[in-house]
C-alpha cells in the first residue's frame, strides 16, 4: 500500500503500513523533528474540530489518561497535527477512518499476549536486552537503567552542572508536576533522605529535573512509568530473597528484613506477624 500523508500547519503527518509518522516544522515550538508511533502502541485518538480557535489530532498511547491531556497540551504535543480550517480536519477524518482500522487489527492480533510499552521496556531492561532508556528534557536527562536512574544537569541546579545516580530500591517516591507559572518537575524521594527542601521556582535541587512543556511532561510521564515498573521488580525481588532465605541466614536477620519490608509498605501488618509467628516457632 502507498503511504498516505497529511500536511497541516507544520506538521506533515504520515501513514505508513504499521505506524504513523509526525514530522514537525513549528519553529516556535519546542518539538521534536520526528516521531514515530507504531499502531500497536496507539489507545486512541483525541480530536477536536476546528472552530474559533483550532483544531487537532492527538494520538494518546496506551500508558497514557487521555483526561489528563488538556486542549493546551494536545495543540503543542508532539504525538498531534493542528488544523486551522475545517478543510484539513475533514481530509484528516479521511485518514482517520483507515488508522482507526489498523488499531483495531493490531489490538486484535495482540489481545492474548499485548504487553504495554512500558512493561516491554522494564522487560528488556531486566533482562539485559537493554542497557538503558533516555529521556531528556530541556535542562538534563534522565538515565535509567535496570539498578539506577541518573539525573543528568545542563544548568538551574544547586550544585551547578553535574549528574546524580539514585539507587531505584531506595526510592520512596516519585513526585511529577507540570509548568505553570513555575517550572514543572520531577523528584525523586529516597530512604534517609531529610525533610525536602522548597520549591523554588527555576531551580531544581539535586534529586529533581526541571522540565517545561507538555512534551517533556509526557517523556517524564512515561520515565515514571518505567521506574514505578522497575521499582516493584525488586521489591518483588527482594521480597522472595527474604522469603526463601539461605541456610546461613538467621532468625533475628530474616525478622530484620521482614521489618524492613513492613516499614517501607511493601507487606502489610497482618503478613509480617504472620511471617513472624512463623519464625519464632
Amino acid at each position: 500500500m502507498e503511504n498516505l500523508a497529511l500536511s497541516s500547519h507544520g506538521t506533515k503527518l504520515t501513514v505508513m503500513e504499521d505506524k504513523i509518522l509526525l514530522e514537525h516544522s513549528r519553529v516556535l515550538a519546542k518539538l521534536s523533528k520526528q516521531v514515530e508511533i507504531s499502531f500497536s502502541e496507539i489507545k486512541m485518538i483525541k480530536e477536536k474540530k476546528p472552530g474559533l480557535l483550532s483544531g487537532y489530532a492527538c494520538f494518546i498511547k496506551h500508558h497514557e489518561d487521555p483526561s489528563m491531556i488538556t486542549d493546551f497540551d494536545a495543540m503543542g504535543s508532539e504525538q498531534a497535527i493542528v488544523f486551522k480550517t475545517r478543510r484539513k480536519y475533514n481530509q484528516f477524518l479521511k485518514l482517520s477512518e483507515y488508522i482507526q482500522k489498523k488499531i483495531s487489527d493490531h489490538e486484535q492480533q495482540n489481545r492474548n499476549n499485548s504487553k504495554c510499552l512500558i512493561d516491554q521496556h522494564v522487560d528488556q531492561l531486566i533482562s539485559g536486552e537493554k542497557h538503558l532508556i533516555e529521556y531528556k528534557t530541556s535542562q538534563g536527562a534522565l538515565t535509567v537503567k535496570k539498578h539506577t536512574v541518573s539525573i543528568s544537569y545542563k544548568a538551574l541546579h544547586k550544585g551547578g552542572r553535574g549528574k546524580k545516580d539514585i539507587d531505584i530500591s531506595s526510592i520512596t517516591s516519585i513526585h511529577l508536576s507540570k509548568s505553570d507559572i513555575r517550572a514543572g518537575r520531577i523528584r525523586f524521594f529516597v530512604e534517609g533522605s531529610h525533610a525536602p527542601a522548597r520549591y523554588q521556582a527555576y531551580l531544581a535541587s539535586e534529586n529533581e529535573l526541571l522540565i517545561s512543556g507538555p512534551n517533556e511532561y509526557q517523556r517524564m510521564y512515561e520515565a515514571k512509568a518505567l521506574i514505578e515498573g522497575l521499582r516493584v521488580f525488586h521489591s518483588e525481588k527482594l521480597y522472595h530473597s527474604i522469603a526463601n532465605p539461605s541456610p546461613q541466614t538467621s532468625t533475628a536477620d530474616e525478622l530484620r528484613q521482614f521489618k524492613s519490608l513492613l516499614d517501607d509498605g511493601i507487606i502489610s501488618e497482618e503478613e509480617f506477624e504472620k511471617k513472624k509467628q512463623e519464625l519464632l516457632r
